[in-house]
């Protein structure tokens, strides 16, 4: 009867999964409004700055409003997500432009999503724009990062090495425009973050475009390039108030004072004096209208910002002369991004009565034993207080350092582990798990942990008829397991990617089906995460930390959940107020003022993604410990969940 209602709760949460990834779908297509077909165009891309030509493919997703064909043809919109996103992430954009009879084309830009080669086919320059009598070093990866404000169509002395800034924008944009329902005398160009690169480099390669939109964009001196000859027509510069890239803020510490630099009123809106925000210069007969919208929120979620997104309708409804009914203000995207979060969470919540089904068969019953309580304790009070505030300490104030360290200049071998922003990850996330693995054995041998007796047993390692024995069948059959399950989960995943043009996420991705050399980036980095989170969020966890039981299994599952999140996230939320109280009160970014800007960036906006993530990791792997006593398969799944999130969609090199 309990293996009947676990499976019956797992069917459940499959069942719910696919109903709201079907509502998605139906959000998407705007209830049948919008034709949404997905695929790939054939393209040369350069390997890398010195490397040959190579065929390569652009994935993308095109959004078609009803009633348009060859007869009837339409304005589009080219849109281009940032860094570490995908086409998904354009999404908003997307399906608010198609809402109101424009063609939307998104695409993977080079190294993001299912589009080949990887990043270097964006090529590097020899210099940062800021320091260009310095010359950059570091790996290849570094330099990329280094030089993305270096463009393709910049002065020779300066864009030397540079091979595709639109990193695969412009072979796009001739796709978009070779659609014989595409009007190609209206066409725009949209893009978030590095997206606004590419969108910059697009519109000088493409003199006939009507309109730019970008999404955090860096504003470029008209000394870079031959002003002369590029022209960028009808330009919005949506502005995040807390961008927490510097360059997206001109260098500057804050974005309020801006509009009175002659970078931005005289360069680039085209006045004499200080311009105000939120208000339209110039003409869009002309191309010359220019307006900089400023938004109350930080870089990643400028992306899904109601007012962005409203601003950007008007300036794309306007200068491509859309006609439409539906109000700058009006959208539908969120209905789509909450669905797809439901249906991401119910796929999850399947994990859990799977597991109580799979261990309910004779082969898994060994993976659940009782928990025991007699010695809940392994540590002294003051103990217990000094090693959870060491391990938040270290968390927190080695993410700005270690992270940056793996993402640029740590010499990692490229061809194998090419997961930019993943490799600074590992880097920290390993780094952690050596220290508390020196310190676990440190307190078990020599330390405390010897004096209580403590065995593998109270450390969730080992069986309670053998505690000071480790049983490797009950953890290869752990992995058995928690492949099983997750492959169960990966299979939800390409059926809603198959049947409706989903995959499982919230704005940014997290889980979708794999390419072969993302499956294979994921066989690299897996055993990093599986020996972070055995030795971190698995023994020092709920063995050495563990707390007591709670008068009900709900509020253990809470109180223990609650307690996994404070001690393992934590150091990053002291990060998070260092970086964020200081930009709130006017001063500028915590990290940029403290440490410089190098250390913020990109491991300060993707807080943003691994607080909540990890919060939902350390829910699963409280539950599976609560029900099997063990270390092992927590570990394991969310081991797993975690690689996947990070090869199956982030930027590879």
């Amino acid at each position: 009867m309990k293996r009947f209602k676990s499976l019956a709760a797992c069917i459940t949460c499959i069942a719910a999964a696919f109903l709201a990834a079907s509502l998605a779908s139906l959000a998407q297509t705007d209830f049948g409004r919008i034709t949404v077909t997905s695929g790939f165009f054939e393209t040369i891309v350069p390997d890398g700055p010195a490397g040959n030509n190579m065929a390569g493919r652009i994935a993308y997703k095109l959004y078609v409003p009803k009633g348009v064909d060859a007869a009837n043809s339409a304005p589009a919109v080219l849109v281009m997500h940032g860094y570490q996103n995908d086409r998904e992430t354009s999404a908003a954009y997307s399906i608010e432009l198609a809402r109101r009879g424009i063609v939307a084309l998104s695409i993977d830009l080079y190294g993001h999503g299912y589009t080949t080669p990887g990043m270097k086919g964006r090529g590097w320059g020899a210099h940062k724009l800021t320091n260009l009598d310095k010359t950059v070093s570091g790996p290849q990866r570094f330099l990329i990062m280094m030089t993305f404000s270096v463009l393709d169509f910049f002065r020779p002395d300066i864009s030397q090495g540079v091979t595709d800034s639109s990193m695969g924008g412009e072979a796009a944009y001739r796709f978009l425009e070779a659609l014989p329902f595409v009007d190609r005398s209206r066409i725009g160009v949209t893009g978030h973050s590095m997206g606004t690169w590419a969108s910059w480099s697009v519109a000088a390669a493409f003199p006939g475009h009507k309109a730019v939109a970008l999404q955090c964009g860096e504003l470029i001196p008209p000394d870079y390039y031959d002003a002369g000859s590029v022209k960028f027509n009808n330009v919005l510069l949506v502005q995040a108030r807390w961008d927490e890239f510097d360059y997206f803020r001109d260098y500057q510490r804050n974005v309020v004072g801006l509009e009175k630099t002659p970078l931005r009123y005289r360069d680039f809106m085209g006045q004499d004096s200080p311009v105000e925000w939120n208000r339209t210069y110039g003409s869009f007969a002309d191309g010359s209208a220019r307006r900089m919208e400023l938004i109350q929120n930080n870089h990643r979620l400028a992306t899904h910002d109601s007012h962005a997104l409203a601003a950007a309708m008007y300036w794309f409804t306007s200068a491509l002369d859309a006609k439409t009914k539906l109000a700058d203000t009006n959208h539908i995207y969120m209905i789509k991004e909450t669905l797809a979060l439901i249906a991401m969470l119910a796929a999850l919540a399947s994990l859990l009565p799977g597991f109580l089904f799979l261990a309910g068969f004779r082969f898994f019953a060994p993976l659940i034993q009782p928990l025991e309580q007699k010695r809940v304790r392994l540590l002294l009070p003051k103990s217990r207080r000094t090693t959870a505030l060491i391990s938040i300490l270290i968390s927190g104030f080695t993410f700005p350092f270690l992270g940056q360290l793996g993402h640029g200049l740590l010499p990692a071998p490229e061809n194998i582990f090419r997961m930019t922003i993943g490799t600074g990850f590992i880097t920290w996330l390993t780094f952690l798990m050596i220290v508390s693995l020196i310190m676990l054995i440190h307190w078990y041998k020599k330390g405390e942990g010897r004096r209580m007796g403590v065995t593998l047993y109270d450390l969730g390692l080992a069986d309670k008829a053998n505690p000071a024995q480790v049983n490797w069948s009950v953890i290869g059959k752990s992995a058995l397991a928690a492949l099983i399950l997750t492959g169960v989960t990966y299979l939800q995943v390409c059926a809603s990617a198959a049947l409706f043009q989903l995959d499982f996420r919230f704005i940014w991705p997290f889980f979708k089906p794999f390419t072969p050399e993302r499956l294979g980036q994921f066989f690299v980095y897996l055993p990093f995460y599986a020996a972070f989170f055995l030795v971190n969020a698995g023994i020092k966890l709920y063995g050495q930390l563990r707390l007591p039981e709670q008068r009900t299994a709900a509020r253990t599952q809470l109180v223990w959940w609650a307690y996994s999140v404070f001690i393992m996230l934590g150091g990053v939320f002291i990060i998070v107020l260092i970086e964020y109280i200081p930009f709130f009160m006017g001063f500028g970014p915590g990290v940029d003022l403290l440490f410089s800007s190098l250390f913020g960036g990109p491991f300060m906006s993707v807080m943003i993604l691994l607080i909540p993530q990890f919060a939902v990791f350390f829910f699963l792997s409280t539950y599976l410990y609560r029900k099997s006593g063990r270390v092992y398969i927590g570990s394991f799944i969310v081991a797993i969940l975690a690689s996947w999130v990070l090869c199956g969609g982030s930027a590879m090199f």
